[in-house]
């Protein structure tokens, strides 16, 4: 069994959406489909936050499996909201708790299933590379200190 799931519009249909699905898609204008674009979007959003502390696996496609339900929801609400379906109030609330639960991920690097195919260090780049600067004594901010931006 694998560790990590592709999502596809399938895997929405499968969750029970395919009416939602068909309207995206319907609704959808020019080249783009609106349904493979916000699976997109939600993929990226979900290894973005996975990137800090984990190995991604080297299919772009791939969420670990403890987070496919909140990948499937981050991708519905968004072609909800793009359709102009509104949210209930429940939606909201789990679109909310979805979100802080990615930053949680994010900020605490918690650790999820090994990649199938673990890919290499090119996918995201390193983040200790950045330098901060602090000041101790603010300077006043003057015509001739800015130069003549004011």
């Amino acid at each position: 069994m694998s560790n990590w799931t592709a999502i596809s519009i399938d895997s929405l249909k499968a969750a029970g959406h395919g009416a939602l699905v068909d309207a995206a898609q319907t609704a959808g204008v020019g080249g783009v489909d609106p349904v493979a674009e916000s699976i997109a979007d939600a993929v990226s959003r979900v290894r973005a936050a996975c990137s800090t502390g984990n190995q991604l696996d080297a299919d772009v496609t791939r969420v670990p499996n403890s987070l496919k339900g909140l990948a499937i929801r981050v991708a519905l609400y968004a072609l909800m909201e793009r359709i102009g379906y509104s949210l209930s109030e429940d939606q909201r609330d789990t679109r909310r708790n979805d979100n802080s639960m990615l930053l949680r991920i994010n900020d605490d690097k918690l650790r999820f299933e090994t990649p199938d195919m673990p890919a290499g260090d090119a996918e995201m780049q390193a983040g200790d590379g950045m330098e901060t600067i602090t000041r101790t004594q603010r300077e006043a901010y003057t015509r001739r200190g800015m130069d003549g931006l004011l």
